[in-house]
This record gives structure tokens, C-alpha cells and sequence, in this order.
């Protein structure tokens, strides 16, 4: 039988509600090559990790900008707009806090690389709550493949089938999925549809509790 020993949580779109930040600076930077983003393309980069969406978009769009030139560009867009309005995911800061009041341990676990989460970090102090973060650059296969989450669970020292993985995007819950922990898809950042592959859907965390997480591994077919 499982138990609950640990809850991983992905970044954007999880506990800080950035979608909105990154299509606001991505709209920017592309206009400053004359490229104007068709609505029915967003879909196309929703979960990618910050190279693979740069390398898509500049090969769908045709940029011949030095590519490390273009990305920190891009960076400096973003860094604009989380300066603007960066803001915890409702329900997430009361959720942690009876996770960590009820020895549950907790990992953040994002894609993005260091100098993003370091900017991230600086503002929101996330590394004074989390036991253990990962990001991208810690792991030679980010997300879609299990190494980040399987990372997570190695320095927790927890099984992946005592655990919880939280994730807005098809990527991070096949990544969750793939390291063998049991997954809760969260509303917001891909359709409806998509989010069906995870174990339980919510719409924030306001819906979760150590309870219902606790009978959810109970009754899960993890090993």
C-alpha cells in the first residue's frame, strides 16, 4: 500500500501563474522581428521547455538571429513582465504550509533553466521552503522524460509510488507519469482534454488536501 511521503511541485503554471507573463513577452519579442504569433500556433509550444520553444518558433518563423542572442533576449521580456506581475497560484501557500506542518516533504521541480529560476527565487524565496528543488539544468533529459522527478525523489530519499507529482502541462504529467508517481493535472495552461492522462484533475489547489491525496495513492494501482 502506498503512503504519502513527499509532493512535488512543477513552477509555472503551478505555483506561480505565469502564462499569461510568458505570452505577453513572447508577443513582444516577436514583434521586434516583424512576426506576429497566429492564435492557433500557441497551442503548438504549450509545456515546451524554454530551448525546444525558442528553437520551434524560430525555425516555424524563419529568425535568423544568433540563437543565444535571441534567447536572452527573450529572457529580458520575461524578466520585464514577472517585475510587473508575478503572483502565487491560489490556494498554494495554505496547501504547502499543512503539507510541511504534517512532515510531508516537498520539491519543486521545474524546466526552467537556472538564470530564470534564480530571478524567480530572488523575488518569491522559494528555495527557503522547498527541502529540494530541480530545474532544468540539473538533468541531461528534462521533461517529458522521468529524470527531473526522478532526481527529486532520489534527493528526498521517498519512492516514487509514495509520491505526489502536481503539473499543468501534458510534458511535466508524462514526466510525472514516467517516474512512477501519481499525478494531479491542475487547469489553466492546456485544454481540458489533454490533462486527461493524469490521475486526478483539479482546478487549484484549493481543491487538494492531505486527505484526499492520502485515499488517492491508497486506491492507485502504483506499486
Amino acid at each position: 500500500m502506498s503512503n504519502l511521503e513527499a509532493v512535488c511541485f512543477d513552477m509555472d503554471g503551478v505555483i506561480i501563474d505565469t502564462e499569461p507573463l510568458y505570452s505577453k513577452a513572447q508577443i513582444q519579442l516577436f514583434r521586434e522581428y516583424g512576426v506576429e504569433i497566429p492564435e492557433e500556433d500557441w497551442v503548438l509550444f504549450k509545456g515546451c521547455n524554454e530551448h525546444t520553444f525558442y528553437d520551434l518558433s524560430m525555425n516555424r518563423y524563419n529568425i535568423t538571429e544568433n540563437r543565444e542572442k535571441f534567447i536572452n533576449k527573450g529572457r529580458r521580456y520575461v524578466k520585464a513582465e514577472f517585475d510587473k506581475n508575478l503572483k502565487i497560484m491560489t490556494g498554494f501557500k495554505e496547501f504547502h504550509n499543512s503539507l510541511k506542518e504534517n512532515g510531508i516533504k516537498t520539491a519543486l521541480v521545474t524546466a526552467s533553466p537556472k538564470e530564470m529560476f534564480l530571478y524567480v527565487d530572488k523575488k518569491l524565496k522559494f528555495s527557503n521552503i522547498f527541502e529540494e528543488i530541480v530545474i532544468g539544468d540539473m538533468v541531461a533529459k528534462n521533461k517529458p522524460h522521468p529524470d527531473p522527478y526522478l532526481l527529486a525523489f532520489d534527493k528526498l530519499s521517498v519512492l516514487p509510488q509514495n509520491s505526489v507529482v502536481i503539473e499543468d502541462s501534458v510534458h511535466g504529467i508524462n514526466s510525472g507519469l514516467s517516474a512512477g508517481a501519481f499525478v494531479v493535472g491542475i487547469r489553466g495552461s492546456v485544454p481540458e482534454d489533454e490533462l486527461q492522462i493524469a490521475h486526478h484533475i483539479i482546478s487549484s489547489h484549493l481543491e487538494l488536501s492531505i486527505n484526499l491525496l492520502k485515499t488517492k495513492l491508497k486506491n492507485s494501482n502504483l506499486n
